[in-house]
């Protein structure tokens, strides 16, 4: 034994013994398991959430005709882009849907119904963030219901943004 081991052990030897109160390890056994039961309910809650939300998710990427993401169809025009805005009614049938944002300095533009329940419009814009929402029948404005990203209209309202890359 070297001089390190030799003064641990001499300083172990110092301290006072002390013993295990009796039942001390079943209590703390009992404590354990406690806390496993407790977080065995929020681990099944979590696992039970997630596959619902996949289930939701699959059954509306299979079974529905909803795009997940505004679809663009991009091309270079001198410096501008060809954007092309797709609008699905999801319940009720509008007569008119239009289209209002930054790049219309807010001013509606109407779009071209296709069938029953869809409308699209193609823009040229520049390369850039652009705030919008649909309106519908000339009162009603909404976010497009097929894009992800959002944000407030300062108006107690939300607007859907569309990004145009550039190159």
């Amino acid at each position: 034994m070297d001089r390190k081991e030799k003064k641990l052990i001499h300083y172990l030897e110092q301290l006072p013994h002390t013993t295990v109160p009796t039942g001390f390890s079943f209590r703390v056994m009992d404590r354990i398991e406690a806390k496993q039961q407790r977080g065995y309910w929020l681990v099944n809650f979590k696992k039970l959430a997630i596959v619902s939300l996949s289930l939701v998710f699959l059954t509306m990427i299979f079974f529905t005709d909803l795009p997940l993401f505004p679809q663009f169809n991009i091309s270079g025009l001198s410096g501008y882009r060809r954007v092309e805005l797709k609008f699905f009614a999801l319940s009720e049938n509008p007569k008119t849907v239009a289209v209002a944002g930054d790049f219309s300095d807010w001013n509606t533009l109407q779009m071209e119904k296709k069938d029953n329940n869809s409308w699209v419009i193609t823009l040229k814009v520049k390369p850039g963030k652009y705030q919008y929402s649909f309106v519908i029948n000339d009162e009603e404005w909404i976010p497009d219901p097929g894009s992800y990203r959002r944000i407030e209209d300062g108006f107690g309202g939300v607007n859907s943004v569309l990004v145009v890359n550039g190159g």
